[in-house]
């Protein structure tokens, strides 16, 4: 079984460099190198199932049981739901999903012993892959930094951007305090409600309750689609009754776990604002910073990506009336191009221009995170525990 393994990890190296290749030189993927992909794995898999019922008939004396195909299935399925999730939520275009879904499938045929398998594998992948992702950009970042500036003049900028970038999620004044205090208290009380139901139902959900990672991967990339409900005043509300009720019910039935429970859950928030705002806001600002391109009307065209601020702005601007709800990275389609151009022409200023940025080859990272995934066979995700 170990060649066949082997001959396995050859066959996704090969396919796995050559996706990240086309993807280097052109900034997409094709659907041709998908559709290999998956023809391999699922020839694979088929040579798997051949040797198990070789195995079960006493003609193979190593072979996997009938229970792992189940077992690649539900990961599967975790790994699809989290390149839909990562394509919806405008992180990554449609071809980096579908390598995404592939990769992670490919792992557990390869070793199908790998830790974190089937449920909890695809959090280690996407871990190692942003990991591997941050650590390169923001090495450039500094590299390139203290090459064109002195460490003083470099360092002031970067202090810039947070402020600005903080100011900008926060808002201003009384309404910015507002929102910072919405967002603690409805986040805190989902941390804390994720931990009184995975008390007291610990034999049926506790599972799944019990990781916070869990929590923390779909807040963490759907947080431009469910944001805003932490930062509004009919939650904060809610959110406040269901304060009452807590404290009440856990003086008499959790009495003793009462303060613990809240403060562990204010400890998640803190943790998951640092790696809500470092991992994904001041991360994405970095690795759009040199792609930015700046378009006039006569330059737009269907399939060019908007910047994160620039898909922001236009989603919240009144005008487009929800035109520009959904900003795939695939690129701007015909009709909202079209939108673009007429309000572009109509704003009161002189060659005005909307922020666009160049594709990002993610699919090297994507394969990098596969590959630490295999070799290191774990991910840092302990420390989302």
């Amino acid at each position: 079984m170990k060649y066949l393994y082997l001959v396995y990890l050859a066959a996704f190296s090969w396919w796995g460099v050559s996706v990240v290749g086309v993807d280097m030189a052109s900034r997409k993927i094709p659907n041709a190198r998908i559709t290999a992909g998956f023809k391999l794995l699922l020839l694979a898999l088929g040579l798997l199932a051949l040797n198990t019922a070789l195995g079960h008939y006493g003609r193979s004396a190593s072979y996997l049981n009938w229970s792992f195909y189940g077992l690649w299935a539900v990961h599967f399925l975790w790994a699809a739901t989290a390149g839909v999730v990562l394509w919806y939520s405008g992180v990554w275009p449609a071809g980096d999903a579908k390598f995404f879904m592939l990769c992670a499938a490919w792992l557990p045929v390869i070793d199908p012993f790998i830790r974190n398998f089937p449920n909890y594998l695809f959090i280690g992948i996407l871990v190692n892959t942003f990991v591997a992702a941050a650590l390169v950009t923001f090495g450039s970042f500094l590299a390139a930094g203290f090459y064109r500036a002195s460490p003083a003049d470099f360092f002031a900028e970067l202090r810039g951007d947070v402020k600005r970038r903080f100011s900008e999620l926060a808002g201003t004044g009384a309404r910015g305090g507002w929102r910072i205090g919405a967002y603690l208290a409805n986040m805190t009380f989902l941390f804390l409600l994720q931990q009184v139901l995975n008390m007291e139902t610990r034999y049926f959900l506790g599972r799944f309750l019990g990781r916070t990672d869990i929590i923390y991967f779909f807040l963490f990339f759907l947080w431009d689609k469910v944001g805003d409900v932490f930062t509004g005043r009919k939650w904060l509300y809610v959110t406040t009754a269901c304060y009452a009720v807590y404290f009440f019910a856990g003086y008499f039935l959790f009495y003793d776990r009462l303060a613990a429970l809240l403060l562990a859950s204010l400890a998640n928030v803190f943790k998951f604002s640092l790696i809500l705002f470092f991992g994904r806001f001041m991360l994405e600002h970095l690795m759009e910073k040199k792609d930015t391109v700046y378009v006039g009307p006569r330059e737009l065209e269907p399939g060019m990506i908007l910047s994160s601020g620039a898909a922001r702005t236009l989603k919240n601007n009144p005008v487009f009336d929800g035109a520009f709800e959904d900003c795939f990275k695939d690129g701007l389609t015909a009709e909202q191009v079209e939108l673009l151009k007429g309000w572009l022409r109509k704003l009161p200023v002189q060659d005005p221009k909307i922020e666009t940025v160049k594709g990002k080859p993610f699919a090297l990272w994507i394969f990098a995170g596969a590959a630490l995934t295999l070799v290191l066979d774990r991910g840092v995700t302990a420390f989302f525990r």
